[in-house]
Formats: structure tokens, C-alpha cells, sequence
């Protein structure tokens, strides 16, 4: 839904505005989260209190999820990353068994899909020892299969987040995090 203004703020579905300002704070911390309010104050010619009353909104609203470091998963020793499509048997709600699939310390995420699979899991393993430790013991014993199969992920390419906000008055509908020279 959009905004009745006319100044090119996005009204978002929980009643939220994303107005222009807040775009490209939200572009400059996609390029870099580790931007201080003052580097963000600087960078939108505002002070740095208004910086910090923008964000508090941004994160109680839920715009901004948080703020995380990324780490190597290989670097605490979990060297195999792993996708598990799995379909099951009707009749157990699907909500109970995606919550006890997210109960296991190795389920990196959860994802209900379309198509023969109901869902599809990642883990992060130490080895293939590790993971077979995982699905025999753990995996399977959860879920109402009917089928499964398992994918060891050999190589993953990633690209900045392509967020686009609904196109906005002035035009602006760039893809966030891909911030142009200013």
C-alpha cells in the first residue's frame, strides 16, 4: 500500500513508512552494517540524533531485522553444508514437525516449499560422519517422512541482498544495497 502523501514515502503492510531518507539509510548499511550514526549522519546531511531515532523506528517496526557478523562456519569447525528436501506423510501438522526440525542445532534454516518437496533444510556438519550422526539420529526421527534426499553443497555464490522497495514517486525504484556514486 502506498503512502497518500505525495512525498514518495512507501506505507508497508504493519502501517509502517519507508520514506526516502530511510531508503538510503537502509542502502548505506546494506554496503557497509558497521557504519556508525555519525558516518550515517554524515553521509544523509542530518544530525546524529535524528539518525538514531530513525533507526529505533526502523528496528521496532521490523524494517531492519538486526545487525549480525558473518562468520565461516569452517572456522568452528563445520565444513560441510548440506540441503535435505524432504516430503512427508499427510496427517501431523507441518508447523510441528518445522519446529522440532528447528530444535536441532545443526538446521541452519527451515524452508516450507512448493513442488515435491514439503521442505527443505540446511545444515552445517563437521563431516560426512557427522551428518549421517544427524540424519539417522536426529533428522529422521523428527520429521513424518515419506522421502528425503540429501545434497552436500559443494560451492555457493552469493550476491548483496536485491531488496527493492516499491517503486516510489520520484522514480526511485533502484535495487537497496546497490547504492549509487554520491
Amino acid at each position: 500500500m502506498r503512502g497518500d502523501g505525495g512525498d514518495g514515502a512507501i506505507m508497508e503492510r504493519d502501517g509502517r513508512e519507508v520514506d526516502a531518507t530511510d531508503r538510503r539509510m537502509l542502502e548505506l548499511l546494506l554496503d557497509n552494517p558497521r557504519l556508525s550514526n555519525r558516518a550515517l549522519a554524515r553521509a544523509i546531511q542530518m544530525s546524529p540524533s535524528s539518525v538514531g531515532e530513525r533507526l529505533d523506528r526502523l528496528q521496532k517496526s521490523g524494517a531492519i531485522r538486526g545487525f549480525r557478523a558473518e562468520v565461516d562456519p569452517a572456522a568452528l569447525g563445520y565444513g560441510l553444508e548440506v540441503v535435505v528436501a524432504i516430503q512427508l506423510r499427510q496427517g501431523k501438522p507441518v508447523r510441528d514437525t518445522v519446529d522440532s526440525l528447528r530444535g536441532i542445532s545443526e538446521v541452519r534454516s527451515v524452508q516450507l516449499v512448493t513442488g515435491r518437496w514439503d521442505l527443505l533444510l540446511t545444515l552445517l556438519v563437521r563431516d560426512q560422519l557427522h551428518l549421517r550422526e544427524i540424519l539417522l539420529g536426529d533428522v529422521w526421527s523428527v520429521a513424518d517422512f515419506q522421502h528425503s534426499e540429501s545434497m552436500i553443497i559443494l560451492q555457493a555464490w552469493s550476491s548483496a541482498t536485491p531488496l527493492t522497495a516499491a517503486p516510489s514517486d520520484d522514480g526511485d525504484d533502484r535495487p537497496l544495497g546497490r547504492a549509487t556514486g554520491s
